[in-house]
């Protein structure tokens, strides 16, 4: 069953269009009363609200919404499922998932796969209409309860790796070890023979095995912020304000490429997988402090231009 709607403004219309807006909630009651507020401020235009994400798509094309807002658990097509097909169809729309749970894996497989908002259904209404607004702008839709939920769960995934990485150096040096006590064993033991110098003193002085070593022996990471340029530090600090790319270029006196390259050398030296979790990451492992982005050297953004004209050239071949 579909409804669709054109929901009339109580308030004087904005000077810019209001954002189109479909709701897709397969609950008649919260559906309504969602579509009432987003109506009411002028901002926002309900066009057409569903209770099943398969009619959606049937009707993604003919209503072109700028901001779909899906809930997460639905009885045919769940949310997870509609966002990503929502995303293949048009890369450009933003998509905020709204939800009853607070579990944290759904929050992060949300994020992972391209949601541009989390909100939980018990929000206060007009943190809501902050909320959507940030997105359309080109924000993050994060409250910051959720933000923090989003930081405690990359933490635990953060250590469950570095342990299993030091289980496998562990492992790793414990076989090495065990193969150059192999090579460097004596043979078996043989009567020397007369006049051999291989007596007891020699035999003492033989070299033996080194100790195995200790983890205070193991090499130390350094602090994660360590291995960062001052520009990828400027660049990390407004993701975790909820910049876009654009508005960051902006910021800093540089091009969207060029923050696209900041980018993915932070989600390789971070070992993460999105720009969401970098904002959940500098929320989590706060910057040290860092010059003003207008004093930053140039250097850097010289650097990181020149990777940008090679990758074009590489995608020219």
């Amino acid at each position: 069953m579909t409804v669709t709607r054109q929901m009339p403004s109580t308030h004087q219309t904005p000077s810019t269009p209001p954002t189109r807006v479909v709701l897709v909630d397969d609950h008649p009651l919260f559906r309504r009363g969602l579509a009432e507020l987003l109506s009411e401020g002028g901002l926002f235009e309900v066009v057409a609200d569903f209770d099943d994400g398969t009619d959606l798509l049937d009707a993604l094309s003919t209503l072109a919404p700028e901001l779909v807002i899906v809930d997460w658990q639905m009885p045919q097509l769940d949310g997870l499922t509609l966002m990503r097909h929502l995303k293949q169809r048009d890369a450009t729309l933003k998509v905020v998932l709204l939800t009853a749970s607070d579990d944290s894996r759904h929050l992060l497989d949300a994020i992972q796969q391209g949601a541009d908002g989390y909100l939980m259904k018990d929000t206060d209404p007009e943190r809501i209409l902050e909320r959507l607004q940030a997105v359309v702008d080109g924000k993050l839709g994060l409250e910051e309860e959720t933000l923090l939920l989003l930081a405690r769960r990359l933490q635990q995934d953060h250590r469950q790796r570095e342990q299993h990485s030091q289980a496998q150096t562990q492992k790793q040096q414990h076989k090495q070890e065990q193969e150059r006590e192999q090579t460097e064993a004596p043979p078996a033991a043989a009567n020397p023979p007369p006049g051999s110098t291989l007596d007891g003193a020699a035999a003492l002085n033989r070299p033996t095995t080194p100790d195995r070593p200790t983890t205070a022996d193991w090499p130390t990471t350094p602090d994660w912020y360590e291995g960062l340029t001052e520009r990828e530090r400027d660049t990390l600090k407004w993701i975790g304000r909820g910049l876009s790319n654009k508005l960051i270029a902006r910021e800093l006196g540089i091009s969207d490429s060029t923050v696209k390259v900041y980018v993915k050398n932070l989600l390789r030296k971070l070992n993460l997988h999105s720009r969401l979790e970098l904002a959940a990451w500098v929320y989590a492992h706060p910057l040290t402090p860092v010059s003003d982005a207008s004093r930053a050297p140039a250097a850097d953004a010289t650097g990181a231009e020149q990777d940008t004209t090679r990758a074009e050239k590489e995608s020219l071949r």
